[in-house]
């Protein structure tokens, strides 16, 4: 068995129940898991956390939205796959190395888009 770290992943959703739903899917599948409610505590989490191997935010967010937060990480972590999320299909212009997720979704569907992303599902075992 090898001891490599999981991948972490960056989970910005404002809707409570929806964020918590995804984080539980997350951390069941291996996931290392970083939540914030809003792109202004996901970014003051980033210094302290380190690099992530995902960000997973939804567009539509208070203050700062979903597609600016991207831009942001972004010109830290040039390389980090993003999965951007929306009830709402208002713009779909997601940067490189994205993918975009139609609410509602099914936790597999979130598993899936972050593996087409080239994100390496941890061993479940």
């Amino acid at each position: 068995m090898g001891s490599a770290t999981p991948p972490r992943v960056l989970v910005v959703e404002d809707e409570f129940m929806v964020r918590d739903m995804i984080v539980f899917e997350l951390k069941m599948a291996g996931f290392e898991v970083l939540e914030a409610a809003s792109a202004e505590d996901a970014l003051a989490l980033l210094p302290d956390a380190g690099g992530i191997d995902l960000l997973f935010t939804d567009i539509r967010l208070p203050g700062m939205d979903g597609w600016k937060l991207a831009e942001n990480i972004r010109g830290r972590h040039r390389q980090v796959p993003i999965l951007y999320a929306s009830g709402y299909v208002d713009r779909v212009d997601p940067l490189p190395h994205s993918n975009f997720l139609q609410k509602p979704y099914t936790p597999s569907q979130v598993l899936q888009a972050a593996a087409n992303l080239g994100i390496k599902l941890p061993d479940a075992s």
